[in-house]
């Protein structure tokens, strides 16, 4: 009994991050006193470390055979080892591996060319990372979002931290590098049109281990989706989408910012979202309108992908499933800043295909969602589900849909 006891309060907190004696107690129905012994065995044992009202897993602290002896805790005891996250129905489950960068933005009237200085208008700090983006845009579209990130020990560490677990993100699980920085990006955002560019330093965001990505197996199964971008090292993206093959979870890849490395992943994956510069780097197509997107779309449906997303920025998207094209419109906007544009596009989509949306209807929402995106002033600012469903409901709106040739 009390070895069960110890591989459920292992397995709840590798998925949970932190875990308190309270909740302990009442999900195993034993005593307080009983679930501080035991928290206080394991950490003796140095499987956990006790702090005040509960306890966590430093993984950075454990030696190879700790963190055997965890995997196996986790791999086994399957008839009492599955922890069952939010409601049991409505509410969709989207786990999200992916980075947390701090963005550093500057409001420019114009882009500067090369080798140009300007002076910048405003300069604001803002949390950000495609992960993170992506993450908080599946919260907003009310889904229940399970986020795995790694940041760095210095002083971004503490912003970054306070930021998510405040955020609407459900069960966010950050690790620490104690070697690389926190990532962060330098983005220069035109006043006048909203354009941007962006520059990336990956930092703890590429150190995610294979350990940390088992870890959190239980909360990878009991997904809906699976939401990956490739500001991840390759290795924890290998495992995630390993554990999600072998238990049918969907699995999305948005290529970005874009690395050859996506090629081995195509053949046998759910979904893929580029936007036309990737995905004219994955096809060697030059794509600038729907019928190049179109072209593309097959070509990578030929690599082995079930569904291609395609945005086109401001002329919408073209989707296809092997069957048919969906062209998508956009939404009309007022536009104040496109940096996260493709995030909450990702983000929505990601939420409304969990749902068990229909292809077509997960493209209008994820349109509709990412209009309201971008009348904000940062990335990490989203639309809540409420809003999306109104524009939805008061837009004309009319997608193309149309059979293969």
């Amino acid at each position: 009994m009390k070895t069960e006891r110890h591989h459920i309060i292992i397995k709840l907190i590798s998925t949970e991050g932190f875990v308190r004696v309270s909740v302990l107690a009442d999900y195993l129905n034993v005593t307080k006193e009983t679930v501080r012994s035991d928290l206080n065995e394991l950490s003796s044992k140095g499987l956990l470390t006790r702090c005040h009202g509960g306890a966590y897993i430093d993984i950075d602290s454990l030696d190879c055979i700790t963190r055997n002896e965890i995997i196996h805790a986790l791999e086994s005891g399957n008839s009492y080892g599955v922890v069952k996250r939010g409601p049991p129905v409505m509410k969709s489950n989207v786990c999200v591996l992916g980075s947390f960068n701090v963005d550093i933005i500057s409001y420019l009237p114009r882009l500067p060319k090369a080798g140009e200085s300007l002076l910048s208008d405003k300069l604001l700090f803002s949390p950000g990372g495609k992960g993170c983006n992506q993450a908080l845009a599946a919260s907003y579209a009310d889904s229940n979002v399970h986020f795995i990130t790694k940041i760095g020990s210095d002083h971004f560490s503490e912003y970054a931290s306070s930021f998510i677990n405040a955020s609407l993100i459900k069960s966010p699980v950050i690790y620490k590098s104690e070697d690389v920085q926190t990532g962060t990006a330098t983005i220069y955002v035109d006043e006048i049109s909203g354009e941007n560019m962006i520059a990336i330093f990956s930092g703890a965001n590429m150190t995610i281990t294979d350990d940390e990505v088992l870890f959190q197996k239980d909360a990878i199964v009991n997904s809906d989706i699976i939401l990956l971008q490739l500001e991840t090292n390759i290795d924890a993206l290998k495992k995630i989408i390993h554990i999600a093959h072998e238990n049918n979870v969907p699995v999305i890849i948005n290529p970005a910012p874009y690395n050859e490395c996506i090629s081995q992943f195509l053949n046998g994956l759910d979904y893929i979202t580029p936007n036309e510069t990737e995905a004219g780097l994955l096809t060697g197509i030059n794509v600038t309108d729907t019928d190049s997107a179109m072209e593309a779309a097959k070509f990578i449906y030929n690599q082995g992908v079930k569904n291609i997303v395609i945005t086109l920025g401001n002329k919408g998207s073209v989707a296809f499933d092997g069957r048919k094209f969906i062209f998508s419109p956009i939404f009309p906007a007022v536009v104040r800043n496109t940096a996260g544009a493709g995030d909450a596009f990702n983000g929505a989509f990601a939420s409304e295909l969990a749902r068990g949306r229909s292809l077509e209807n997960a493209l209008i929402y994820a349109s509709a969602f990412a209009s309201l995106a971008v009348e904000t002033s940062n990335a990490s600012d989203m639309p809540d589900n409420k809003a999306v469903l109104h524009r939805i409901n008061t837009t004309q709106y009319r997608q193309i849909i149309s059979a293969i040739k």
